[in-house]
């Protein structure tokens, strides 16, 4: 019993290990990311980064404000490479996407975003993907705070 106890614990410390380089390699990798976009337009404050997967590799899709205007990059994990930036005019009461989705957080609890985006179809709105409990939901916001739809995906 006392050796199983013991081989449990070192697997445990063994994922524990393992789960902290990757957290520590993925913060390296969003640094990278916001260095890169810094290059560009080194007044940009990131206020949210979303790391994604898509078609076979990892980007990072950066959340900034730039002056009077919002603004979102994505940049490609493996070379750093800026792959599209797109600016938006911020009006009054307009939240940047660290304070919706942290005001998204507060309102459904803790969660994590999968994907995020800045649409401006039908007037300025964050829509993505989250994840919480082990089920993901699709959800819209406005950009001044407003849950538009929260539904199960």
């Amino acid at each position: 019993m006392k050796k199983n106890i013991a081989i449990i614990m070192t697997v445990l410390l063994l994922v524990v290990a393992a789960h902290s380089v990757l957290a520590e390699e993925v913060s390296a990798a969003k640094e990278n990311a916001i260095a890169a976009l810094k290059v560009s337009l080194p007044d940009a404050v990131v206020d949210y980064a979303v790391r994604e997967y898509d078609d076979g590799s990892y980007e990072w899709r950066l959340f900034f404000t730039l002056g009077g205007q919002l603004g979102e990059c994505e940049v490609l994990e493996s070379s750093n490479e800026i792959r599209k930036v797109t600016l938006y005019e911020k009006a009054e009461g307009v939240l940047n996407a660290g304070e919706a989705m942290a005001l998204l957080s507060q309102s459904k609890g803790a969660l994590t975003i999968i994907e995020l985006e800045l649409d401006h179809e039908d007037g300025l709105r964050y829509e993505g993907e989250a994840e919480q409990g082990g089920k993901r939901y699709e959800f819209e916001m406005s950009a001044t705070g407003e849950i538009i739809e929260w539904e199960r995906d």
